[in-house]
């Protein structure tokens, strides 16, 4: 996966879009990840245990990922890594699709930027993403 030299923050509005408003503090960390989900697929990531919390180590120091789809969606080559801030301690990995193919049109095609679709988070802050918190989600189902 290809690890932008920009912050998410810094390129949001210039090299993507996104479905839902950014829940950002002050220094750039992600206070809330919304994802789009039907049924179905909702269903899917949760039954085939989909949603996981793994260990690993990264430039020698330790990391959790967060997977928000199925690990080979996560780790997918096309992805992009995205640090929140400079301190490189937390990280989001992100889909770019066309927004047609999610059904968002823009009226004027200048502005017409990819949407990021989050992936994982990928965190050595255990201060702001607790690892008990964040393997205990809290989702909402909103049924039109």
């Amino acid at each position: 996966m290809k690890v932008s030299k920009n912050t998410f923050r810094l390129d949001y509005g210039k090299g993507y879009d996104t479905e839902y408003g950014n829940d950002m503090d002050k220094h750039g960390y992600i206070t809330g990840i919304e994802l789009s989900l039907t049924k179905n697929r909702f269903v899917d990531l949760v039954s085939n245990q989909a949603f996981k919390a793994i260990r690993t180590e990264w430039s020698g120091q330790e990391f959790h990922l967060i997977t928000f789809d199925h690990l080979e969606n996560v780790l997918h080559p096309e992805n992009i890594i995205y640090k929140l801030n400079d301190k490189k301690d937390a990280f989001v990995i992100v889909q770019l699709c066309k927004s047609e193919d999610l059904g968002i049109h823009y009226s004027i095609e200048s502005e017409k930027l990819p949407i990021a679709l989050f992936k994982g988070l990928l965190s050595a802050r255990e201060d702001i993403y607790p690892l008990e918190y964040l393997i205990k989600p809290d989702f909402f189902m909103y049924q039109d």
